[in-house]
């Protein structure tokens, strides 16, 4: 299990999208319409074999009769970073691992793209919603990452921040990457930190 994509939401696409690129001084690539929860996105390819995407409901769409994902219907606000997601080469064996309700596994798909995920019942991922989604793709061949342009930003580190760190921690041991930590404070949230091609840092969070 690894690290897909974060997840910066925002009320609208457009404030999304303007937070990220003023942050990280570069553009958003586009994305497309996800009809089964009413949202829309852009995506910005990482150097880590991972992406970071942009979401936010769209105004446009039908307003599905089921929460929408990433808790996006009770979402106010700035931009911020509210969600990661890990992919997985076995998700029904990764779900009997982590031994907690990750919500229903759903069937999605944007234009060319398909994919199942976890998706809870109110929309509300546990842990505050610090806990990751799990994804699965087709194929490699079959990820977004194929036909994005690479942007020489790299994430360096994923912080979790929440009172319960070290039980989500026990829970996320399939994760191997030094980059995920975890650790206690009074109230949740995510800090991801990035660094480009010359060298410059930045930190989005929650």
């Amino acid at each position: 299990m690894f690290i897909d994509h974060l997840v910066i939401s925002g009320e609208t696409l457009e404030e999304a999208v303007d937070y990220v690129e003023s942050a990280l001084d570069i553009r958003m690539q586009e994305g497309g319409r996800h009809e089964l929860f009413g949202t829309h996105n852009k995506l910005l390819a990482l150097d880590n074999d991972l992406y970071l995407e942009c979401i936010a409901v769209d105004a446009k769409a039908i307003k599905p009769k089921h929460p929408r994902w990433f808790n996006l219907d009770n979402f106010s606000g700035k931009p911020r970073l509210s969600n990661w997601v890990c992919s997985c080469e076995d998700l029904k064996y990764e779900l009997a691992k982590i031994r907690i309700d990750l919500g229903r596994v759903i069937d999605v798909s944007r234009g060319d793209y398909s994919w199942r995920i976890t998706v809870p019942e109110n929309g509300v991922l546990p842990f505050d919603g610090c806990f990751p989604a799990l994804i699965k793709w087709p194929s490699i061949q079959k990820h977004p990452l194929v036909t994005l342009t690479p942007s020489g930003i790299s994430l360096k580190s994923l912080t979790i921040y929440h009172p319960n760190a070290y039980e989500l921690q026990e829970l996320l041991s399939s994760i191997s990457d030094e980059r995920v930590s975890s650790r206690v404070r009074s109230y949740s949230g995510l800090s991801a930190h990035f660094s480009n091609s010359l060298g410059q840092e930045t930190i989005l969070e929650t």
